[in-house]
C-alpha cells in the first residue's frame, strides 16, 4: 500500500501539469498569418536585409525555433511575406482594373491611378516593402511592376482599339510610363519625403491624363515601326 501511494503520488501532479502546458502551447501557437505580419512590421521598419529572426521573433512573441519551423530560413520567411504583400496588392488592383472597365475614358485612369494610392493609405506597411529598392531587376518593386503593367497596356490597346487605331509594342512602353510615374510619386511620397498621400495622389492623376491627352497616335505608330525594325 505505501508503495502504491508513493507511484500516485509521484505520478498524478505531472499529469494536470503536463495538461496545463499542452493546452497553453495549443492555445499561444502563433499563425502562420501572424507570423507573416510582424515580420512585415519588422521589415517595413529596418527594411528586409536588416531585418533578423531575432527581430522578427521579437514583435511577434514568439521565438526564433518557431520562426524557424513554419518557414525554414530567415530568407524564406522574407519572401513569404513579399509574396503575401505582392499577391494582395495585384489582387486589389486588378479588382480596380475590373471595375473600371465600365467607366469612360479619362474617369477610368484617374480611378485607377486613385485605387493605388488608396492601398497606400489602408496598408502602408505592405506600401513601403514593395516599394523598397525599385531600381534592382530582382527587388518586389520591379515584381510589382511586372505584375501590373501587361493589364495596363492590355487596357491601352483596348482602348485605341475603341478608336480604330492599332497599336503594338507601344502600348507597353506607353504603359511602363504611366505605372513607373505613379509608382515614383507614391515612393517619394510613402517613404523618401513622407509628404502627403492625398497631394502626391492629386499630382499622379494629373500627370497621368496630362500624357494621355498629349500622346499622338503617330507617335505611338513610330515606336512600333522602330521596334519592328530590331
Amino acid at each position: 500500500m505505501p508503495k502504491a501511494s508513493s507511484q500516485k503520488r509521484g505520478g498524478s501532479p505531472a499529469e494536470p501539469n503536463a495538461a496545463k502546458a499542452a493546452a497553453r502551447s495549443t492555445r499561444n501557437r502563433p499563425t502562420d498569418s501572424e507570423l507573416l505580419d510582424a515580420a512585415l512590421s519588422v521589415i517595413a521598419d529596418v527594411g528586409a536585409e536588416r531585418a533578423t529572426m531575432d527581430m522578427i521573433a521579437d514583435r511577434g512573441g514568439t521565438s526564433r525555433v518557431t520562426l524557424y519551423a513554419h518557414f525554414g530560413s530567415r530568407d524564406g520567411l522574407v519572401d513569404a511575406v513579399i509574396d503575401r504583400e505582392l499577391n494582395a496588392l495585384t489582387a486589389w488592383m486588378f479588382a480596380a482594373y475590373d471595375k473600371g472597365e465600365t467607366m469612360a475614358y479619362g474617369d477610368r485612369a484617374k480611378y485607377s491611378v486613385e485605387s493605388l494610392f488608396e492601398y497606400a493609405r489602408k496598408q502602408p506597411e505592405g506600401f513601403r516593402v514593395l516599394l523598397t529598392n525599385r531600381a534592382d531587376d530582382n527587388v518586389p518593386g520591379r515584381r510589382l511592376f511586372a505584375a501590373l503593367e501587361p493589364r495596363i497596356a492590355q487596357r491601352l490597346r483596348a482602348n485605341y482599339a475603341e478608336r480604330g487605331v492599332e497599336v503594338q509594342a507601344s502600348a507597353d512602353t506607353l504603359a511602363s510610363l504611366l505605372l513607373g510615374m505613379s509608382l515614383d510619386v507614391a515612393y517619394r511620397a510613402v517613404i523618401v519625403s513622407g509628404a502627403g498621400i492625398d497631394a502626391a495622389c492629386d499630382l499622379a492623376v494629373t500627370a497621368s491624363l496630362a500624357v494621355l491627352r498629349s500622346v499622338e497616335v503617330r507617335q505611338l505608330h513610330a515606336i512600333d515601326e522602330s521596334l519592328a525594325t530590331r
